[in-house]
């Protein structure tokens, strides 16, 4: 939430100069590499396997980089080891990860590079182009000028970009540089929350705090926030770094209340291992004292966007 408040949404608002998130784009670039190196490890994990029971939607499609650890603690210090990496340091980190599973199946894995990353002057483009846009956004809000043009070259309402973009762009960008975990369905603690009995509400609230001083220095325009997710490609509840430990603490509390919430759901163990990754998401929250929050489509993995 520093960087959202001492950086980001400033850069976004229009202040200091063009190039003030270079270093964090530079470091997006770098954790991108780090991610499709981790990946194809376990990828081949996967093709070694051969069908067995390697859990793909935890260790591939679940887990940030390629984890394999058993307890949050440990999850959640190696997702910082990889977020530290460079991408020569990844291959021993996997191998590491593999021997966790089985020792004696690091030599028959070799990583799956099928597919291409683009270059990095590509990537960096990435990262940044919505970033900017929102920022000629903000300046174009300032000076009186009603519209903009959008990446396709199309005059769009300059307020309205910036306030139905900033979150989840923010949310976005946040993620090339401290990964979410990926799940499916409506598994997120909200919406579990919603339709089970427990003692109390979820330490979640409404997500404006990820504005930043934004409404402040816009105070004309719209400012719309949520305390779940309300639709696709939008960021749902938040948590507070200061309620990270409580909100686990609620979770393993009401496990099983979570776990049977009706008609919703007839699979519990798909809702334990999706309450399963959100503790592994919030114990990296407070390993590196940071927030949590809800968000849908973020990583779409059948598109290449994983974490």
């Amino acid at each position: 939430m520093r960087l959202v408040e001492e950086r980001i949404t400033p850069f976004l608002a229009g202040h200091g100069g063009d190039d003030d998130l270079d270093d964090l784009i530079a470091d997006a670039v770098r954790q991108a590499k780090v991610r499709f190196r981790a990946n194809a490890w376990g990828l081949g994990v996967r093709k070694a396997y051969e069908g067995s029971a390697f859990d793909t939607f935890l260790y591939i499609w679940g887990r940030p980089f390629f984890v394999t650890a058993d307890d949050p603690a440990t999850v959640a210090e190696t997702v910082v080891r990889y977020c530290n990496s460079t991408v020569d340091e990844v291959d021993d980190l996997a191998r590491s990860q593999i021997a966790l599973l089985d020792p004696a199946l690091v030599k028959h894995v070799e990583p799956d590079m099928n597919g291409t990353l683009p270059a990095d002057e590509h990537l960096a483009t990435g990262f940044r182009w919505k970033l900017d846009l929102l920022r000629g956004a903000a300046s174009a809000v300032r000076a009186g000028r009603p519209t903009i043009r959008n990446g396709d070259g199309d005059e769009i309402p300059a307020g309205d970009a910036l306030t139905g973009n900033a979150q989840f762009c923010l949310v976005e960008f946040l993620a090339a540089l401290l990964p979410g975990w990926i799940e499916r369905g409506k598994v997120w603690p909200t919406e579990l929350a919603e339709h089970a009995t427990t003692d109390g509400y979820a330490p979640l609230s409404d997500n404006a705090p990820l504005f930043g001083s934004l409404p402040t220095e816009f105070p004309s325009l719209d400012w719309e926030s949520h305390w779940t997710i309300p639709a696709n490609y939008a960021i749902g509840g938040y948590a507070a770094p200061s309620d990270i430990r409580p909100l686990r603490d609620w979770l393993s509390r009401n496990a099983e209340p979570l776990t049977a919430v009706g008609d919703q759901w007839d699979d519990r163990p798909y809702v334990r291992k999706a309450l399963r990754k959100i503790d592994e998401a919030l114990a990296l929250a407070e390993l590196t004292g940071s927030a949590f929050v809800e968000a849908a489509e973020i990583y779409i993995p059948m598109q290449g966007t994983m974490n």
